[in-house]
């Protein structure tokens, strides 16, 4: 068994969504984060074997991993380290809930908590809870050595994200793997590795 340190590379890559339910109803709240990391515990000692997938709701591409479901291959645990920096919510009602409605929930969040109004005003239950990472995944082992960069390719294979780079894949390519333009938000972006 070995532990490791998964982390997004790239400002902006992950999304906790949460899923509130009554009726058979669904509210999805989606709070984008500037920065986060996971701990992953594997079954050997060799680093952890991800699966893309799609995140739902998203469009087709198969770059993303829920890191709260993503035990599969060697990986048997995973937990989250922390999610830095919330810097943008959303949310998701049922199609037959009316505008209005919408609107008054919306202005109810801002005076309380989402938790407060939903579960212990409305009588929704979260119950259910994702956090999506997307773009290249920086993998370090338990003493903080980085042991590689991953990210998907157009298929959802899991690539070296060192060896796309040392191929010379132009930033258009790379924007297409990664589902992230290399030079956003800014283009004097510094990723995690020169800070």
């Amino acid at each position: 068994m070995a532990n490791w340190k998964v982390s997004t590379y790239y400002k902006k890559c992950c999304e906790e969504h949460e899923y509130y339910s009554k009726d058979g109803k669904n509210i999805v709240r989606k709070t984008g984060f500037r920065w986060s990391s996971f701990y992953i515990e594997t079954d050997d000692s060799n680093p952890p074997e991800f699966e893309f997938t799609q995140v739902p709701g998203g469009d087709s591409k198969t770059d993303s991993i829920n890191m709260y479901d993503c035990c599969t291959n060697n990986i048997v645990n995973s937990e989250l380290e922390s999610m830095d920096d919330g810097c943008w919510e959303d949310f998701d009602f049922p199609e037959d809930m009316d505008e209005d409605e919408q609107e008054a929930l919306l202005e109810r969040f801002g005076e309380s908590s989402v938790y407060e109004v939903l579960e212990e005003e409305e009588g929704w239950n979260q119950n259910e809870c994702e956090a999506w990472v997307w773009g290249p995944i920086l993998i370090e082992d338990e003493h903080g050595n980085k042991v590689k960069i991953i990210c998907a390719d157009d298929q959802g294979n899991v690539v070296d994200f060192q060896e796309a780079q040392d191929e010379e894949i132009t930033l258009d390519e790379l924007s297409k793997i990664n589902s992230v333009d290399p030079t956003w938000p800014f283009p004097d972006t510094v990723d995690k590795e020169s800070k």
